[in-house]
């Protein structure tokens, strides 16, 4: 393996696990669990870690992340957490950002007590699905969010379903929302 900044021994030690053993290392290349692009000019993207991406019944592999931070980047959608490992198509749970959508609620004169009262309105159920259907336009078809379910409350660090760092817990959510999750598929 070619090493970083010309530092043989700083790579070596680095990429050697206690008593010698290589097997992160085959030819060239050091496997970090990363799935990685290779960009036109010479760069690598990282597009997600190997053990999240999922394969939907079609046999298409999706990176979620990717899925993921697209729709966060309207800024209605906070959260967004996909389904699609060995399902027909992509859905999402997906959690308000509920400073921008009390903003826009309140313009639009629409009457809330709870983030759960806010986030079960047609209204801001109707807007959530226009950001997805604008952020699908960035998507593959196959990567596209076909069906959207809103979580009722923001997720939540005492009730295990993040990190300390704020990352989502996918096993967690699953088991806390699996009847939501079929209802989606039904």
């Amino acid at each position: 393996m070619a090493s970083c900044w010309s530092r043989a021994a700083s790579s070596s030690r680095a990429t050697t696990e206690p008593g010698g053993d290589r097997r992160d290392i085959r030819g060239d290349w050091l496997r970090t669990g990363d799935v990685a692009e290779a960009m036109a000019d010479g760069s690598i993207s990282i597009v997600d870690r190997k053990k999240d991406i999922m394969i939907n019944a079609a046999g298409k592999n999706l990176a979620p992340s990717l899925i993921e931070n697209t729709m966060k980047a309207s800024p209605f959608i906070k959260e967004a957490i996909v389904i699609a490992d060995r399902r027909p198509y992509v859905t999402a749970l997906m959690q308000l950002d509920f400073d921008t959508m009390r903003l826009w609620a309140e313009g639009q004169g629409i009457a809330y007590t709870t983030f759960r009262s806010l986030a079960e309105h047609p209204d801001v159920v109707a807007k959530i699905d226009r950001e997805v259907a604008r952020q699908n336009e960035q998507l593959a078809r196959v990567e596209q969010v076909k069906k959207v379910w809103l979580l009722p409350k923001e997720l939540d660090h005492d009730d295990g379903e993040v990190t300390a760092t704020l990352k989502v817990r996918r096993g967690k959510i699953y088991e806390l929302y699996g009847g939501e999750i079929e209802g989606l598929y039904g």
